[in-house]
């Protein structure tokens, strides 16, 4: 009798620090492979939670594959936003809000085993996707046409200054490392989309100094490409060209230490470290 006393005191104990509620979630829960493919070529495979016949999507984990920052705000509401896309879900409600719109999530978000869930087929939808096939005998979801919202291209940094451009305006920002000053370069490019183009920037040196900046910015679906190059000397711009749909590489700098720039009309013969005009040639 008195061991049948401690046994049902520890039963009652553990009645108490585990509830049933948290139990049965655990138990109806389980993972399933999410595949995802995204717009840029991306295609990624994850472990995904389902839960009471509904398959989630780690809120914070997409949102990162999707380029987008994460915060949370007042409310008990946690934002996953850039320039071109807010998402912000609240918890304890299945209301969400994507891009200033009020949308049903069905459910409402879950937390398990320190990640943040929501359900797939809403947070597909927000991130311009779609669920587009479940394997019935794996459980496996398939999600396409996911989209990347980089908002910043870093191109990294040379000399103590750091070389970026945001999408939302297109041009060159050129920070002091030091001071924090910014420089800013009016480029004109229009249309920066990380799920189309790939763009990336080169950084030269001259063999007497001047410092090459090469901007390309590619069309993967029709391989032209426009190109950027600014020269720099002493960190002053000194010349500038932009050359759009070109449908092969140019070499900037020549074996014999000229550099050649080229834009929509011209090509420009320029002397290495005054940076003068040498020659110019229609194109």
């Amino acid at each position: 009798m008195k061991h049948w006393k401690h046994a049902a005191a520890a039963i009652f104990l553990i009645s108490v620090l585990l509830p049933m509620g948290a139990q049965e979630s655990h138990a109806a829960s389980k993972y399933v492979v999410l595949e995802l493919q995204w717009e840029d070529g991306r295609t990624s495979r994850i472990k995904t939670l389902k839960k009471d016949g509904v398959t989630y999507g780690s809120f914070y984990s997409l949102g990162n594959m999707a380029r987008l920052h994460s915060g949370m705000e007042q409310d008990n509401t946690v934002v996953l936003k850039s320039d071109q896309k807010r998402i912000a879900i609240r918890m304890g409600s299945s209301i969400a809000e994507v891009d200033g719109r009020k949308v049903d999530m069905g459910r409402e978000p879950v937390r398990y085993m320190s990640h943040l869930y929501v359900p797939i087929r809403f947070l597909a939808a927000a991130l311009d996707g779609e669920v587009t096939n479940r394997d019935a005998k794996t459980g496996k979801v398939t999600v396409t046409g996911l989209n990347n919202y980089t908002d910043i291209f870093y191109g990294g940094g040379k000399m103590g200054y750091s070389y970026t451009i945001r999408a939302a305006k297109g041009d060159l920002e050129i920070t002091n490392a030091y001071t924090n000053q910014k420089t800013t370069i009016p480029l004109g490019m229009k249309d920066i989309n990380a799920n189309t183009h790939n763009l990336t920037q080169n950084f030269n040196w001259t063999p007497k100094g001047l410092l090459i900046v090469t901007i390309e910015y590619t069309n993967r679906e029709t391989k032209e490409y426009d190109l950027y190059t600014l020269i720099f000397k002493n960190q002053g711009l000194i010349r500038k060209s932009i050359a759009h749909g070109l449908l092969e590489r140019h070499e900037t700098l020549k074996p014999d230490g000229t550099i050649q720039l080229i834009d929509d009309h011209n090509i420009r013969m320029i002397e290495d470290e005054s940076g003068n005009v040498l020659n110019v040639f229609a194109r």
